[in-house]
């Protein structure tokens, strides 16, 4: 499937319905993709009118900003994303969002450092850091699939935030209707995977 048929197929989805927080937040992924910031700005706008807690989206959302030419409006969407993110224990879109006010020559946000909340789901791993939350551990027992990402997601993923992403998954196949056998609705299933647990 080509980028424009994507861009499409996206906003049938996003238009047929209005809160598919998935299907706007892949739609502005797109458009952001195809070189279209001042079109994915709206999108990511959509997404955090949702869900205001969508760390990822602020940080897609200030990126358009910039790309559109809005800088005022991208640091105060980047100052307010940076800190959700750290709120959230979100590490990769805190440091992305820092890197942009950086280079806007803009203040980062002080703020202590992210504590992410690891449950009680075990003790930690000495050595491990979760890619998504920071956290220690507890860590995978076994890799959730084959293949090169299965193993990776073991290496670089903690149980909690796997559990998270099962439930969201879920959510990302009912929500863009995927049908799983087709290698193209797997892609985007991987693509939101990897996003989620920033292995993108």
């Amino acid at each position: 499937m080509g980028l424009e048929e994507r861009i499409q197929q996206m906003r049938q989805l996003a238009e047929t319905d209005p809160n598919d927080e998935m299907a706007h937040f892949s739609l502005g992924s797109a458009l952001l993709d195809a070189g279209r910031p001042a079109e994915a700005g709206p999108s990511f706008q959509r997404v955090l009118a949702i869900n205001s807690q969508n760390s990822k989206a602020y940080q897609l959302l200030g990126e358009s900003q910039i790309g559109a030419g809005h800088r005022d409006l991208a640091i105060q969407t980047l100052t307010n994303g940076y800190r959700i993110a750290h709120r959230k224990g979100d590490l990769m879109p805190m440091k992305r969002m820092g890197e942009l006010l950086e280079e806007l020559d803009a203040p980062v946000p002080s703020v202590g450092m992210a504590k992410p909340d690891v449950g009680t789901l075990g003790p930690t791993v000495a050595g491990f850091s979760c890619r998504r939350c920071g956290g220690g551990g507890p860590k995978l027992k076994e890799r959730p699939f084959k293949g090169p990402l299965g193993e990776r997601i073991l290496a670089e993923v903690c149980e909690g935030c796997w559990k998270e992403w099962v439930a969201m998954g879920t959510k990302v196949i009912n929500e863009l209707r995927l049908p799983m056998f087709d290698p193209v609705a797997q892609e985007t299933y991987d693509k939101h995977m990897k996003e989620f647990l920033m292995l993108a």
